[in-house]
């Protein structure tokens, strides 16, 4: 830092921004500051952050907006989740482990935000609930299976009819 000789002002460097981990940027600005080798004072302070927290927990919003949650009352939001649309979501071409991939038939992704045009919302911590109808299925195997065993005792009657037939012949 340099500061006048006359008027002990600092003359450049202000403010200074610095990147604090995690991503954010602390701006500190020294403009006031003077040096005249007298004693150092602070003469004002003002403060626009909070005390020091922990990560408690990670929140969603309706709008997609990911937040850090602290113990401290403070939440950051840090990120908004991007959400696409395409005109035939029918025609999208299926990929392994449940992706989709927009092709000439389903038309252009288009990206925005949730709870905007036509986007619905984000509902966090949401439980899907099953779409199989577990009863019916098992039901369907047990006639399955029954319609299995009574085709293999058809053919094994058949067969012994064929037997008989041929033992009557020779």
């Amino acid at each position: 830092m340099n500061f006048s000789a006359t008027t002990g002002a600092l003359t450049g460097g202000s403010p200074l921004t610095l990147t604090v981990p995690g991503g954010q940027t602390l701006s500190i600005d020294l403009s006031q500051t003077t040096q005249l080798a007298s004693n150092f004072a602070v003469s004002t302070a003002t403060i626009n952050g909070n005390a020091p927290g922990t990560l408690t927990s990670v929140s969603i919003s309706q709008n997609g907006t990911l937040s850090f949650n602290y113990g401290n009352g403070s939440i950051n939001p840090v990120y908004t989740i991007p959400l696409a649309k395409v005109a035939a979501p029918d025609n999208l071409t299926a990929l392994a482990g449940d992706a989709f991939q927009a092709n000439y038939a389903s038309g252009a992704p288009q990206v925005g935000v949730a709870g905007t045009a036509g986007f619905g919302n984000i509902d966090s911590s949401a439980l899907e609930a099953s779409t199989v109808d577990l009863a019916t299925e098992l039901t369907n195997m047990v006639e399955a299976q029954s319609s299995y065993e009574a085709n293999s005792k058809v053919f094994q009657a058949g067969a012994k009819i064929l037997d008989v037939l041929n033992n009557i012949q020779s």
